[in-house]
């Protein structure tokens, strides 16, 4: 297998994708907050609770299918 600095390509290219959709996800809650303060100029924190609130969700049905298949 080919490897790129110790590291296989395989495993690199994941790497890679998985920061390129971290920082995609990242800017578009960025440009959200941007959008609205810019239009509105006023401080909408709305975008962070939604991004917790599904953060949260998200652990909560992982913890709950682990108990349940473990």
């Amino acid at each position: 297998m080919t490897e790129i600095l110790g590291v296989p390509v395989a495993v690199l290219s994941g790497q890679l994708m998985l920061g390129v959709i971290n920082g995609a996800f990242y800017a578009l809650l960025s440009l959200g907050l941007a959008v609205i303060f810019g239009l509105l100029k006023i401080i909408n924190f709305a975008h962070g609770a939604m991004y917790m609130l599904g953060a949260m969700c998200t652990v909560l049905i992982f913890d709950a299918s682990e108990s349940t298949t473990g």
